[in-house]
């Protein structure tokens, strides 16, 4: 058994897999990138959160750090990594995948947008402890197209259509690898539709996958 000081993904069939490096990707629903004041970026923008950002969504209770006062939700379908996948390879990576999960990317938005006043990383903003919780995964025999949705409070914020990605998750992967390597534990936060907004201590959040899986936590 693994030690839980620092939570583990579950899989589809309960096996625990060691959190490794979250890849996230920006801007890759148009719609969302509108919103924010940006175009879609001709190549992937990736940043990186710590193993320590991963908590389990399920029954989670999420702080915003003192830094900051202004705490968003983004919703995404996070992809975990199964197995390391071989240097050489540049396609049929689903062997490789231990499952697909929705996920949050949480945003400390006011340190980001000073961040980038200063012509500064998002590190602050984007990898602080607990900011990417994760559901129990949920496989696949090929890439799947899902529909997800955030709400808050029983209010509908984000829906999501894998289908309106810029760059599908084999691409995605492919990218990732090409540049990082991917490990086993390493996990790709695909992006998040339009309608992301701030959160307030007391506020219950439900992210679902439409058919498979939905998963609630809570703000402090």
């Amino acid at each position: 058994m693994i030690q839980q000081e620092y939570p583990t993904f579950i899989d589809s069939v309960g096996h625990e897999i060691a959190v490794g490096t979250f890849y996230c990707i920006g801007r890759n629903y148009a719609a969302h990138a509108r919103e924010m004041g940006a175009e879609v970026p001709k190549s992937p923008l990736v940043f990186l959160k710590p193993p320590a950002a991963f908590i389990p969504f399920e029954n989670a209770v999420l702080h915003r750090p003192n830094f900051s006062s202004e705490m968003h939700h983004e919703v995404e379908i996070a992809i975990v990594i199964g197995n390391d996948i071989p240097l050489h390879c540049t396609t049929d990576f689903e062997p490789y995948i231990a499952g697909y999960g929705i996920a949050l990317d949480l945003t400390l938005r006011d340190v980001q947008q000073k961040a980038k006043e200063q012509g500064g990383p998002w590190a602050l903003s984007k990898g602080f402890r607990h900011s990417a919780p994760v559901s129990k995964l949920v496989s696949f025999d090929t890439y799947p197209h899902l529909t997800f949705s955030l709400s808050v409070n029983g209010e509908v914020r984000q829906k999501g259509d894998t289908a309106l990605m810029e760059r599908s998750f084999e691409s995605l992967i492919a990218y990732c690898h090409s540049v990082f390597s991917l490990r086993e534990g390493d996990c790709i936060l695909t992006g998040t539709p339009e309608g992301v907004g701030p959160l307030y201590a007391g506020d219950t959040l439900t992210a679902t996958i439409d058919g498979y899986l939905s998963t609630h936590c809570t703000i402090a």
